[in-house]
């Protein structure tokens, strides 16, 4: 068996790796559903219909249970965004705006797929330096692919210099967080605004890009 994180372990057999998912997709469920600090191993163990001590079988812990749901899910995230702007390299047609437009989009996209579980984990990285590191490196991805996207529009996009494609991420990254609760100590909001606020968003880093053109 391979070590990873704190010590554990990868099961190697085919059975004991699906018994270990069933125990992540039920912690993934609770930290969803819950949040962190409502996270309990006994609800994890009534959602996978197995007893705790099947969970400290497999992890030491609470923290260690959370740094494998957290890793997986970074781990999905950084296959998500990978492909989903991957796919936005042949769709480069349109006004300038609209290009923009759709690379502020796929973002949004990776992010609210996972907000649910994220709003949780994130929580857990404000103390904790392993979490907050990985983390870290997916919002690196992020950013590395949304600054890719942008300079492959080459001529459509001239004034976009890399400083103003690190704002238009950091800028765009931050007002999804908020609007999504992810980090930010005030709550989410209506998912009503979604399209709204993502059109606001757009029309916004838009016009910083391109000045005088939008």
């Amino acid at each position: 068996m391979d070590a990873v994180g704190a010590g554990r372990k990868v099961p190697q057999q085919e059975r004991s790796r699906q018994s270990e998912a069933k125990l992540l997709d039920a912690a993934e469920d609770v930290l969803s559903a819950r949040g962190a600090g409502d996270f309990s191993l006994a609800e994890v163990a009534s959602r996978a219909g197995v007893t705790t001590g099947t969970i400290y079988s497999r992890f030491k812990g609470k923290s260690q249970l959370i740094h494998a749901v957290h890793e997986r899910v970074m781990d999905r995230m950084d296959v998500h965004s990978a492909r989903l702007f991957d796919a936005h390299q042949g769709q480069l047609t349109g006004q300038p705006e609209q290009l923009v437009g759709d690379v502020v989009s796929r973002l949004a996209t990776v992010l609210e797929s996972e907000a649910a579980v994220l709003r949780a984990l994130m929580f857990y990285a404000v103390e904790d330096r392993a979490l907050s590191e990985r983390g870290a490196a997916s919002h690196s991805q992020l950013g590395a692919l949304f600054d890719d996207a942008l300079q492959k529009f080459g001529p459509k996009v001239p004034e976009a210099s890399a400083r103003k494609r690190y704002w238009a991420f950091t800028f765009s990254y931050d007002v999804l967080a908020r609007h999504l609760g992810l980090g930010h100590s005030s709550p989410r909001t209506e998912q009503d605004d979604w399209d709204e606020m993502l059109h606001n968003l757009s029309a916004m880093v838009a016009a910083y890009l391109l000045p005088g053109r939008v």
